[in-house]
């Protein structure tokens, strides 16, 4: 007896019903691991003290990008350039410091070739682009949540990322939607937050977070898939550092020896001198080469002071100011160094040093409410199979 066009119609229908319920459920099941945090206050920052993370620069600086993409995973992820290709064309540009970063995956090819070579991988595969730099891991955590992320959701990814003693940077928070003006306020255990980024220039996320009292320090990075197709070599960071070994580089970085550079041609106008506390609340910045303006940027990214076509410009903190970052701008490039800002004079407040507090209640009853919906899902596909 010939199958008509209406019964195959019903299977297909059918089929698809259950594929994607299936899909749906299978999703869910990510979601049962669910945390729900209390969030440490926020608070700008206060004190009677300027921090400066500039005080003795030490003359070496090495250049550096930790975020471009070779081909991985048998191409199934966005990488078009081999390791090879990356590492030599970074290293003729001057790049002291060649950082992959795939998906899920630590390349080790530039630790036969370069002696500050530093693990590290791209984390994240939910669909609003909530990653993170994950740099000088003990290992790849694959750990996250595919859909919808609240704030406590991105947070316990952080979480399992330092269960790794990772490095953890804040990817390109502007792009995708991953983070919201919300997000940066609350976030912490983070080390640095990805400020520029060939996809967006996240400066006002960065200041909702400093304004909160979430001290991240700037990185800048290609986040290049295609050498040849892409905007590359346009934005690096410059570090400054005492000893030529990856751990005193990264631990001079941690501190806010660093500051970040976006490129129009490969090549920075400007350099940073020196940045110096004149007296109890004022400093001054020194470059190299003049810059056509230098920005004080202050509480929720207001600009506070511009001054036009010179090497040096000071700043004094008033009773208003929380912390001060600052923006050369020449014609080719700019400038971000990190915040100063005002603290008790004894323990920088760091937002890496800072632990979100697990509520036993809210976590509970949304996992029980995750599992409710899953039975639910079960129920469904039940019933659809029995027809």
């Amino acid at each position: 007896m010939p199958v008509s066009i209406k019964s195959i119609t019903k299977l297909s229908i059918k089929s698809i019903g259950l594929f994607i319920l299936v899909f749906i459920f299978a999703l869910s099941a990510f979601y049962i691991n669910t945390t729900i945090y209390n969030f440490p206050k926020e608070e700008p920052f206060k004190g009677g003290f300027i921090h400066n993370p500039y005080e003795n620069l030490p003359d070496s600086s090495y250049r550096a990008n930790f975020h471009a993409h070779s081909v991985a995973w048998k191409k199934i992820t966005n990488g078009h350039n081999s390791e090879e290709d990356l590492y030599n064309e970074y290293t003729k540009r001057g790049y002291d410091i060649v950082g992959i970063s795939n998906y899920h995956k630590i390349s080790d090819y530039v630790k036969d070739f370069s002696d500050l070579y530093i693990p590290e991988y791209e984390h994240g595969y939910n669909v609003l682009k909530s990653h993170y730099l994950s740099i000088n891991p003990d290992g790849v955590s694959y750990f996250d949540y595919p859909l919808f992320q609240l704030s406590s959701h991105k947070q316990k990814v952080i979480e399992k990322l330092k269960e790794k003693n990772a490095i953890v940077a804040m990817a390109h928070p502007k792009f995708g939607g991953g983070r919201t003006f919300s997000d940066m306020k609350k976030l912490v255990h983070y080390d640095f937050t990805e400020v520029l980024n060939h996809y967006r220039i996240s400066d006002e996320y960065w200041d909702q977070a400093l304004s909160a009292g979430r001290l991240t320090y700037v990185m800048g990075n290609d986040d290049t898939h295609d050498i040849r197709k892409e905007a590359t070599f346009r934005i690096w960071n410059i570090i400054h550092s005492n000893t030529r070994n990856t751990d005193s580089i990264l631990n001079h970085m941690k501190a806010g020896q660093n500051y970040a550079v976006s490129s129009q041609n490969e090549i920075c106008d400007n350099t940073l001198a020196s940045c110096l506390l004149n007296n109890t609340n004022t400093f001054e910045v020194t470059l190299t080469e003049s810059a056509d303006k230098i920005e004080f940027i202050g509480q929720n990214g207001v600009v506070k002071k511009v001054l036009e076509n010179t090497s040096k410009g000071s700043y004094t903190f008033t009773k208003d100011d929380t912390y001060i970052r600052v923006v050369a701008r020449n014609v080719n490039s700019d400038l971000y160094m990190n915040p100063l800002l005002k603290f008790d004079g004894k323990t920088v407040p760091l937002n890496a040093m800072f632990l979100p507090e697990p509520t036993f209640f809210l976590t509970w009853l949304f996992r029980l409410v995750v599992i409710g919906f899953m039975l639910f899902l079960l129920f469904l596909i039940r019933k659809i199979i029995k027809r």
